[in-house]
């Protein structure tokens, strides 16, 4: 079954939502790196029980879930990092009134962002691996849902 790459990245944004690296804000004695790596940790934790309640794993489901989110996670902050930076150039780039570099910076950009959304779309495929036949189809049910695909029948 395709799936609309549209439709997919909603599927993945819902489900990988808590793996993105929050907005840089000013530090803080609250927002320090330890408030930072709790925050990361909250919303995985977070998707991982929406994703246990939505599919009903089990233990051991979750805790190679749980692993296989912070992996794509820490594989994501990097790039986060790199993408941070050149909406900070492209910025500087428009002010300037530069069209080659903003052409070059969202070239840059667009496969960062690629990059990204491969990360998180392996994540998922990695989950779906580990899942029963009977939670395959509750989570072919919502991507179906999502996407408005509707199934012919007898498949």
């Amino acid at each position: 079954m395709k799936i609309p790459m549209i439709a997919l990245a909603t599927l993945t944004a819902g489900f990988m939502a808590a793996q993105a690296p929050p907005p840089q804000q000013p530090s803080t004695a609250q927002n320090g790196p330890s408030a930072h790596r709790r925050a990361g940790a909250s919303r995985q934790g977070q998707m991982l029980q929406r994703m246990t309640a939505m599919l009903h794993l089990t233990p051991d489901q979750q805790g190679r879930a749980k692993a296989i989110l912070r992996d794509s996670q820490e594989q994501a902050k990097a790039l986060a990092a790199k993408v941070h930076e050149e909406r900070g150039a492209l910025a500087a780039a428009v002010k300037s009134d530069s069209e080659g570099q903003i052409d070059q910076i969202t070239q840059q950009n667009a496969r960062l962002n690629s990059q990204m959304e491969a990360i998180h779309l392996k994540a998922i495929a990695k989950v779906y691996s580990i899942l029963t036949p009977d939670q395959k189809a509750r989570l072919d049910a919502r991507i179906d849902r999502l996407t408005g695909v509707r199934r012919a029948s007898g498949v």
